[in-house]
């Protein structure tokens, strides 16, 4: 706009005044990308060395293979130890995660329950069932699955050695019954943070057979809970450095206007605004 209006027209500031008037053009503001840092600093949620302080839960469907009945993996860890429970299922509704979150809480009854905001999550009964525990339920932020970026980090690992341990054998072993060895597998090895085995972090102890070794390689459980603790801090500062500097942060007060991304799948019409407002 500037190459167009500068050869014919002169006032003083003008650039500064055409640079101002488009950057407040509400067209503008609702259909065209920001190409400076993206408003927000990392929050994360606080690590803790305690088992059973705050679990998550999440889902991946798409399981029907070999005709198996069973099309999701429920994930269960604690983010504590990272321990990990893997549970198959015929569908995601409430009754499967409360089925599946009671058979936890004959191990212990959790502080805190992080989900997303699948319906089944946020249902009535779901709520109802938590609340009879006394269960506080922590909820992503929507469309920012990182919040939960514990279990989305387990799934993919599940899912590789699931997707390994299915192609590797001649005959077509369902998947349902592989998935209790892939999840020992995954909780009998030492943590690339943690530098410990989930199942150790969890039960102070490690089965007789264990191929990596007996608990005397490890530090006492409560030693190694807390050297858990601070190398997870330590993972986070250096995590939270390098996502930041991507970012900005950005205060907002009440009046301030706003304008809302809307979230939209690839299939969208091209056409679609990104963004929505402005909002007060």
């Amino acid at each position: 706009m500037l190459n167009l209006i500068i050869p014919q027209y002169y006032w003083p500031n003008i650039t500064s005044d055409i640079t101002e008037f488009v950057k407040h053009c509400s067209v503008c503001q609702l259909n065209k990308k920001r190409k400076q840092k993206r408003f927000g600093l990392l929050q994360q949620v606080p690590p803790t060395s305690t088992p059973f302080e705050c679990i998550s839960v999440d889902t991946v469907g798409g399981f029907n293979y070999y005709n198996s009945t069973k099309k999701f993996l429920h994930i269960v860890i604690d983010h504590a130890t990272r321990h990990v429970w893997a549970f198959p299922s015929k569908n995601e509704n409430s009754e499967t995660y409360i089925n599946i979150l009671k058979q936890i809480f004959q191990i212990q009854v959790p502080v805190k329950l992080l989900t997303d905001r699948n319906a089944a999550f946020t249902s009535s009964r779901f709520k109802k069932f938590l609340r009879n525990y006394n269960v506080k339920h922590l909820l992503t932020t929507a469309h920012h699955p990182q919040t939960n970026g514990k279990v989305e980090r387990v799934n993919q690992s599940l899912v590789t050695r699931l997707k390994c341990k299915v192609n590797s054998t001649s005959t077509k072993v369902p998947w349902t019954k592989l998935l209790e060895s892939v999840t020992n597998e995954y909780n009998l090895t030492p943590h690339s943070i943690t530098k410990n085995p989930p199942a150790y972090l969890l039960l102070g102890t490690l089965p007789y057979d264990s191929p990596i070794g007996q608990n005397s390689y490890y530090e006492p459980v409560n030693e190694a809970r807390n050297l858990a603790l601070q190398r997870t801090i330590d993972y986070h500062n250096k995590n939270k450095i390098r996502y930041d500097a991507r970012f900005v942060d950005k205060k907002l007060n009440p009046g301030d206007l706003v304008v809302y991304e809307e979230f939209h799948y690839p299939n969208t019409r091209k056409l679609t605004p990104p963004f929505s407002g402005p909002y007060e």
